[in-house]
């Protein structure tokens, strides 16, 4: 996540255009010519990591807390060259791994929460003649532990099927003109209304809700409301839109490192390297196969620039991360060399520990550029890792949405991956499940530090769906058709107090783990 300058035109979190065609046209433009390295970046930590609130009684804390860490840091070097080395060397290692888990860099989340969210999206006409607009509006899904799957585990029996876990479901979606009225719902499940049966929604607006099509009159890549009117010059409308969500905490890891607060796949079904399959294990009929070929094999996704000269977002094939992969690949165990699970881990730990978080470009740097320049925002890191996992033909993927802390207090645009990685076969028989549905596909957040982890902060607005290579998600960054430069801007908020429930937990930021 990233702040946007009061004058950006590109989202700096995920890289999305946020003024108008001005932006558009930025948002097109190839890579900057002369190589990849960029200076005059900001350098620093991702906000909201490990952020403390407060004045001097806050601070008089700090102070406190590092003091502590000193003493214990001295005691443990004194024990190591004593003879009782042996007898404490354990017990050390608890307290050193308390105190990192306790004062060491994390990131906050709840473990469910319920909240409104509002979204206000600001179109201004400083031209001295009318123009007309377009606006893309997403509906988001239902995610589950499946994506947006209403079916997981099945056992290889046929006899019983586990229901899937619902992570974020939006109840809710309503939408107005600023200063307007009409209140209007917008229909959650799959109802259509056409072009020809748009509702009047003040200040010479209309919104409808129509079927997924090629045409201008249809959503272009998934479920959306399009708003649409004219806007008088000199003039600004604004639509607001308020979403009402229930989400929830999970992981798909089960690791004795994840995070115990949140909740995991009944039946111990979650991943772990006891438990994590091989690259064959793709060639399984049903949705392992299904994602192989659709995102695995494609070593090169997501073309910024349409044209001769292209633009990959993802790149497998670039030396700079070929290179790097295998630096990976040879720094694993040797039960590990054949595992997706054990290379996606070992490379979403190199990124994180390595790229130093950064405000994006325009347009955003693309894998190979976010590894040789070192730095990165939420896109960009996310390219980086899907990046060295295309190297090996592991699927993954993108998801996009706005974020926000563990208060609800501040929201930003945000971008992260999906992967999907099978279970091991004779663990899979053992424990009676079906091979086709035998494997876990979730959520990884570079920046955030989530590691097959879904968080209610990261609100889902889309999951990318398979294309031509990423041509989804070059619509999708894409919402607005307009002829006007400099005049669109989005803003989020939090509405009212959301709801906390069962506390929050830390997830600590560990250098190599």
């Amino acid at each position: 996540m990233s702040p946007n300058p009061d004058n950006a035109s590109i989202c700096h979190s995920c890289g999305r255009v946020i003024l108008g065609a001005g932006g558009m046209s930025m948002r097109l433009e190839p890579s900057l010519s002369g190589g990849y390295r960029v200076q005059g970046a900001r350098r620093g930590p991702p906000p909201g990591l490990n952020v403390r609130r407060g004045g001097k009684r806050r601070h008089k804390k700090k102070k406190t807390n590092v003091r502590s860490m000193v003493l214990v840091i001295a005691i443990a070097f004194l024990f190591l060259f004593t003879p009782a080395q042996d007898r404490i060397s354990t017990q050390l290692e608890k307290w050193l791994d308390t105190l990192l888990d306790e004062f060491g860099p994390a990131r906050e989340y709840p473990v469910h929460a319920s909240y409104t969210a509002e979204r206000n999206i600001h179109l201004v006409n400083p031209h001295s003649q009318s123009i007309s607009f377009s606006y893309e509006l997403p509906i988001p899904e239902m995610r589950t532990d499946f994506g947006y799957s209403d079916f997981g585990f099945e056992s290889a029996d046929g006899t019983t099927s586990y229901p899937v876990v619902t992570l974020q479901e939006v109840t809710q979606m309503m939408v107005k003109t600023e200063g307007g009225n009409s209140h209007i719902l917008v229909p959650l499940t799959e109802e259509y209304l056409g072009a020809n049966g748009a509702i009047e929604i003040g200040l010479g607006t209309e919104i409808y809700w129509p079927p997924i099509g090629q045409n201008d009159d249809r959503c272009s890549v998934a479920r959306c409301a399009i708003w649409q009117g004219d806007i008088t010059p000199g003039t600004m409308v604004t639509l607001e839109v308020t979403y009402d969500v229930i989400a929830s905490s999970y992981s798909w890891w089960g690791d004795d490192r994840a995070p115990d607060a949140a909740p995991r796949a009944d039946a111990g079904l979650s991943i772990h390297s006891g438990n994590d399959g091989t690259y064959d294990d793709y060639e399984r009929p049903g949705r392992l196969d299904s994602m192989y070929d659709q995102f695995g094999l494609e070593k090169k996704w997501y073309d910024r620039d349409p044209g001769p000269s292209h633009n990959w977002a993802v790149d497998g094939t670039s030396n700079v991360v070929v290179e790097l992969a295998n630096e990976i690949q040879s720094s694993l165990n040797p039960e590990d060399a054949n595992s997706p699970y054990a290379f996606a881990h070992a490379s979403f730990i190199k990124i994180r520990d390595s790229i130093v978080y950064s405000q994006g470009l325009s347009p955003a740097r693309g894998g190979a550029a976010c590894i040789v320049d070192e730095r990165g925002d939420c896109d960009e890191q996310s390219n980086a890792w899907m990046s060295l996992l295309r190297t090996r033909n592991i699927p993954a993927w993108y998801e996009f949405g706005p974020m926000t802390d563990a208060q609800f207090s501040a929201w930003e645009p945000h971008a992260w991956s999906n992967a999907i990685f099978p279970l091991d076969e004779e663990w899979c028989i053992d424990v009676n499940i079906d091979l086709s549905t035998c494997f876990v596909e979730g959520d990884v957040d570079v920046v955030s530090n989530r590691w097959l982890l879904q968080t209610p902060p990261a609100m889902t607005e889309w999951i990318e769906q398979p294309s031509y290579r990423g041509e989804a998600s070059y619509e999708f960054y894409r919402p607005l058709s307009i002829g006007c430069v400099n005049c669109w801007t989005e803003s989020w908020e939090t509405i009212g107090e959301p709801q906390i429930f069962a506390g929050t937990y830390r997830v600590p930021v560990r250098i190599g783990e």
